[in-house]
């Protein structure tokens, strides 16, 4: 822009780049009209061609077809005159020329154009037709065509668009001229206008235009910017003549303090380095030097300076302690004296203030050193006993724990170890161990894994670099088992400082597991084989025996009257019977045979490769040996007795079903025969007594379902420390219709509904009946009801449930839903389903009879169950059984840890409550507390 001067002026860029971008327009319209004009003209000359070629095919076609040479040279001329050809040939097929009109023969034949739309259209196109008639060629026609005419309209067209956009150009220069000069004008009157105020004229730019273009905008702030100024000159001018005033005062920080009140009058600029405050804020404080001194230095300042300013004193050296803006104290030295004018006014007080921190501070932290000097060796003194002692706390809670800890460095030496480790790996309590590689000490060990070499671990790059390395279990050559992990060790920059191992016996946890799950397939009363474990003995019995073509047999039996000793004599007693029987029988069975408890009082034996000689045999001495057993309760003799039934694979059952069901049948035979016998499973006496029995039976439910049959008993859960009422468990009895007023025990009917498949309209009838209870009386705690596993298979008992607390609008949280363990392990996929569907309603979900199997523990991560109620076997023996503390025990700390409530059941004397009380069972049920009843005091809770 330096070479080009007329370019310096706003206007001028204006225009000139205006008329840039229009040429810059023009030109690219012009070319593009071309390329479009020059497409066109090739198009349509490439039209006319083709349309000359079938027009001169059409009229010397039949001449030359015929012959008539002559007729053909007539009519080149007629025809290149009409079209505007230029020049036209007429060629027979061996290229020979017939005639010409326009075209020197002697000169050679041009060759033919090709029409292209990249290229530009040339004056002259050369073309050529043949000459056809029904197929036959007959010879060619050669022409020229003019397009002059064409090229002269596309340069006439864009001589016009030029034309037109030059004359727009200047027009639009002419247009941008005249606004460049409209707004230089008054640009030039704001240039103007600062000029005068940068030399002291604040002017304003003429009249106050009253428009809101950007121009007016800029007039009006302008104006106001220069009214501001010379309003803050004019307060200048002022400043400056009151600093004149005390001028010759001036020493360090100056200041000027009025005799009324103290007020401040004026500061110089030496306030900020001293205080950090500016001069504007510290004539806005209006106390000032006072806002300098501490709280407990300005009454004393105060009074100082008051009395000066009355007394016109003059004070030199005036020590306080100050505070700067940021916070910081300092010590600060103030001398003053009076002044006045040159009429010997009083004015005030000149004071000068000067910071004397610097000596007071070098004696102050002469003595505050030999302060802290003394500090830190008592401080030093006293950490270092906290220390000591905090290391021997830390090596008494090491020594006292029975897990073995060991800490090695990043070279795997010992740092420390504590006794237990010792123990564990059998190495004396007088070795000194650190210092020395982990390796040479584990080399030494006396007790050392049975198998591995496991020294290799502590040396590999993983165990050096993971936080954390579990190297699961080592076996001991004394027959421990022991886990090991380890851990990095960090210290307070982050960085490695060794690692530590710990390692924990785990050998009787692991005992104990072991012998949990040998219990799983073992009946905890008897140690017989429970039902689970039959089964299976069962399906392997019966396909082994199917694949050797041989026999086995089922003996179903179970003892006569068998409630009747448990109602009479209580379940203690039934259970001693069950176990003289299961002692001896089982002293009859074979090795290779299989003895098992099915539940209740029913028992089985699996009999494998024998025939119907045999087993006949071993179920008379079945019948035998218990009616011989002698059993004596309370100075009574009871004489136990047995119903067996027999069945043979593959003689009376084609797979384990029909062979369970065929002993069953056989058993109630026998039981019709007069009880106290045997008989072998026959198919023509299977319609017998007990199917008439069950068929009686479920006509008498569904008689008790429809006419009111059915009655609820509630018994108490207690809470054990307070004995206060936690909630009840409703308990359905049958009213006997032939005989009114006597109430026949679920024992004698729930079986029959089960295996009917009415149990599913009990459970229904109990779940309305307890959640109707509920929503009539609110005050009642919660109360738990028994489920059959025959539920689990209806997918609509959930949903039942919560219709049900819907409609009743009872909190969910009111209702516990009881499960047996052994209906849920038994059909696990459906208990987890039905177990999770009823959680998602609220409901509070109970595993009753817990720890029958114990393989309970194993399915309680997919049975999500809220309470555990353990079994009564486990109680009723708790006083004399030391087995029985030992897994109620198990079970309680295991449900705790797992955040599960438990219940103790079959709580019967005040020694089995007074010890659930210290193993620390939840809550308690069972007739030392009360006895079920229809109407329990706890439904009248208040």
């Amino acid at each position: 822009m330096a070479s080009l001067p007329f370019l310096n002026s706003l206007r001028a860029r204006l225009i000139v780049v205006s008329t840039l971008v229009q040429c810059a327009i023009l030109v690219i319209l012009l070319l593009n009209t071309s390329r479009v004009w020059s497409e066109m003209a090739n198009h349509a000359t490439e039209v006319r061609v083709q349309e000359l070629s079938r027009l001169l095919n059409a009229a010397f076609a039949a001449p030359l077809s015929t012959g008539n040479l002559a007729q053909a040279a007539d009519l080149l001329e007629g025809i290149r005159t009409a079209e505007g050809i230029d020049y036209i040939l007429l060629l027979d097929n061996k290229k020979q020329i017939i005639a010409a009109r326009g075209w020197d023969i002697a000169q050679p034949l041009p060759p033919v154009d090709k029409l292209s739309q990249e290229k530009s259209l040339p004056t002259l196109i050369h073309a050529v037709t043949l000459i056809e008639f029904a197929g036959e060629p007959y010879g060619e026609l050669r022409f020229g065509i003019s397009t002059e005419i064409m090229h002269g309209g596309v340069n006439q067209l864009l001589m016009q668009n030029t034309i037109t956009m030059v004359v727009g150009i200047l027009l639009s220069a002419l247009m941008m001229s005249m606004f460049g000069i409209w707004l230089s004008r008054h640009i030039h009157r704001l240039i103007k206008a600062a000029e005068n105020a940068a030399q002291g004229n604040y002017n304003t730019v003429g009249p106050t235009p009253l428009g809101q273009d950007e121009i007016s905008r800029l007039t009006r702030r302008f104006n106001e910017m220069t009214s501001l100024i010379k309003e803050r000159v004019d307060s200048l001018t002022m400043n400056e003549e009151k600093f004149h005033t005390i001028a010759n005062y001036t020493y360090n920080t100056e200041l000027w303090i009025s005799p009324e009140e103290g007020r401040l009058v004026w500061i110089n600029d030496s306030v900020t380095r001293l205080s950090g405050y500016s001069v504007n804020e510290c004539m806005l404080l209006g106390d000032f030097p006072l806002s300098l001194t501490m709280p407990e230095e300005r009454t004393r300042v105060t009074e100082t300076l008051k009395q000066a300013l009355e007394h016109r004193g003059v004070i030199q050296d005036f020590e306080f302690r100050a505070v700067r803006r940021d916070g910081q104290p300092f010590w600060a030295s103030v001398s003053w004296q009076p002044i006045y004018d040159s009429n010997e006014n009083y004015l005030g007080l000149r004071a000068s203030i000067r910071d004397n921190s610097e000596l007071k501070e070098d004696r102050l932290s002469l003595r505050k050193a030999v302060i802290e000097l003394r500090q830190i060796q008592s401080l030093g003194q006293s950490y270092l006993a906290r220390a000591e002692s905090e290391r021997a706390r830390l090596t008494a809670l090491l020594s006292a724990m029975r897990f073995g800890v060991l800490f090695v460095d990043n070279e795997n030496r010992v740092v420390f170890h504590n006794p237990a480790f010792c123990d564990l790996w059998g190495l004396g309590q007088g070795n000194q161990l650190p210092g020395k590689p982990i390796g040479q000490i584990l080399q030494i060990a006396e007790n050392r894994p049975a198998l591995g070499d496991i020294i290799a671990n502590y040396l590999e790059e993983l165990t050096l670099s993971d936080d954390k390395v579990d190297f699961g279990e080592l076996s001991m050559n004394d027959g421990r088992v022991i886990t090991q992990h380890g851990f990095r060790v960090l210290d307070s920059q982050g960085t490695a400082n060794g690692r530590m191992w710990i390692y924990e016996d785990v050998t009787q946890q692991r005992e104990l597991s072991e012998h949990m799950i040998k219990l799983a397939e073992r009946d905890a009363l008897t140690g017989l084989y429970n039902r689970h474990r039959f089964q299976q003995e069962l399906d392997r019995m019966v396909s082994e025996a199917d694949r050797k073509q041989s026999a086995m047999a089922l003996v179903f039996f179970d003892l006569d009257e068998f409630k009747h000793v448990n109602d009479t004599f209580g379940h203690g007693v039934g259970d001693d019977l069950l176990k003289s029987i299961a002692k001896t029988i089982g002293a009859q069975v074979r090795r290779h045979e299989v003895f098992s408890r099915l539940g209740g009082d029913e028992f089985a034996i699996l009999v494998p490769d024998c025939n119907e000689f045999e087993v006949s045999k071993l179920a008379e001495r079945i019948v035998s040996s218990i009616s011989q057993i002698p059993f004596t309760v309370e100075n009574h003799v009871l004489r136990p007795s047995s119903s067996v039934g027999v069945a043979l694979f593959p003689n009376h059952a084609s797979n384990s079903l029909e062979l369970v069901a065929h002993a069953d049948s056989a058993m109630y035979q026998a039981k019709s025969a007069g009880k106290s016998t045997w008989r072998m499973y026959r198919q023509d006496a299977d319609p017998s007594r007990s199917t008439i029995t069950r068929l009686s039976w479920k006509d008498r439910i569904t008689e008790a379902l429809e006419h009111d049959g059915l009655e609820l008993h509630f018994q108490g859960i207690y809470y054990p420390e307070t004995r206060k009422l936690a909630h009840l468990e409703a308990l359905v009895r049958m009213k006997n219709m032939q005989k009114p007023g006597e109430i026949i025990m679920p024992g004698m009917f729930i079986p029959h509904a089960e295996k009917t498949g009415k149990i599913i309209d009990i459970d229904r009838w109990v779940i309305r009946s307890i959640i109707e209870l509920l929503g009539k009386k609110a005050n009642i705690p919660s109360i738990a009801i028994n489920v059959s596993g025959r539920s689990f298979d209806e997918p609509e008992m959930p949903e039942y449930i919560s219709q049900q607390l819907k409609h009743h609008k009872v909190d969910p949280a009111r209702l516990l839903v009881e499960l047996t363990e052994t209906a849920a392990v038994s059909d696990i996929r459906d208990a987890e389903r039905f177990i999770d569907a009823l959680r998602a309603t609220g409901c509070t979900v109970c595993l009753d009879d817990f720890g029958t199997g114990f393989a309970s523990f194993a399915y309680l991560k997919q049975l999500k169950a809220d309470v555990l109620k353990i079994d009564g076997f486990f109680i009723k023996d708790l006083i004399s059984d030391h087995d029985s503390q030992v897994f109620v025990r198990g079970m309680v700390s295991m449900a705790h840890e797992m955040g599960k409530t438990t219940i103790a059941e079959f709580v019967e004397n005040e020694e089995i409550f007074n010890m659930l009380l210290e193993l620390g069972i939840d809550q308690v049920q069972g007739y030392y507390l009360d006895k079920p009843m229809k109407d329990h005091p706890g439904l009248n809770i208040i």
